[in-house]
């Protein structure tokens, strides 16, 4: 697909999501700079460090080894994975897109019928089925297997909202594991901004995470050769997980809670730089 083919698409889709016109010339709002990225700014890199796989080898360069959680096997297909040799509890995941993954917890037997699931995965370019998200094109898809991070059957994410090497937002979400979803959105001084995009804003006060002033230094190592990028982490107890980088944020089609930031967060990103 060609440039100009790909800014129709994008141009049509972003029409049919979000009810207006892109202006490619002089995007303004976020959601118009993230189609502006997906057009003008796909790089080769960005392909390596969406495959979660391939993407641990450059953490590993950046910020070490110890932030990474542990791989038990990298597979073709889910029949070369051999159960018997994993721990009592795991996740099972794809390498090349977002929300295909299955836990396997509390001594639970994952079912035959994933076998079809994950292979079905397989078959999947993610580039297109999530919004012309091109990064994801040219990931040779594989199933992995990664360390299960226990803590009190929660997992809280940090996302940190990088605009052109400096991290500025952190939208909190917890309850993925249990179909719960909340997320709340902060500034970097842990200040509850009180919107964000997708589930319900936290009722309850949320502390300040711990070795938080580290998670900032990782976040703004991570992108400072990017106009814009999503750090993903978790902390537990203070030891802090690499998630992923997300260059592409529910692919740039995401609904504020309060439509004003869409056009605040629009402002923080410079993609002359």
């Amino acid at each position: 697909m060609n440039v100009n083919e790909l800014k129709t698409k994008i141009f049509w889709k972003y029409f049919f999501r979000k009810g207006r016109f892109i202006n490619f010339k002089n995007p303004k709002l976020f959601t118009e700079k993230i189609q502006w990225l997906k057009l003008y700014d796909c790089t080769p890199i960005k392909t390596r460090l969406a495959d979660k796989v391939l993407v641990r080898d450059w953490i590993k360069e950046q910020i070490g080894e110890e932030y990474l959680k542990k791989i038990y096997g990298v597979y073709e297909k889910y029949e070369d994975i051999k159960f018997s040799a994993l721990p009592r509890e795991y996740v099972i995941k794809t390498n090349h897109a977002c929300k295909m993954q299955v836990l396997v917890i509390e001594g639970a037997y994952p079912y035959p019928s994933y076998k079809d699931l994950f292979n079905n995965y397989l078959k999947i370019n993610y580039a297109y089925k999530s919004g012309y998200e091109m990064q994801y094109e040219k990931i040779k898809p594989k199933i992995f297997v990664e360390e299960y991070i226990k803590n009190t059957n929660e997992l809280f994410e940090y996302l940190f909202f990088c605009f052109n090497g400096e991290p500025k937002l952190i939208l909190f979400a917890s309850g993925k594991r249990d179909n719960n979803i909340c997320c709340t959105m902060f500034d970097t001084n842990w200040n509850n901004l009180h919107f964000n995009y997708g589930g319900n804003l936290h009722k309850e006060e949320i502390p300040r995470p711990k070795n938080f002033e580290k998670m900032l230094e990782i976040a703004r190592k991570l992108s400072k050769d990017f106009k814009f990028v999503r750090v993903d982490l978790h902390n537990v107890d203070g030891k802090i997980y690499f998630g992923e980088m997300t260059f592409t944020p529910a692919s740039g089609y995401m609904k504020f809670s309060n439509p004003k930031y869409d056009r605040i967060l629009g402002d923080m990103l410079d993609l002359k730089k």
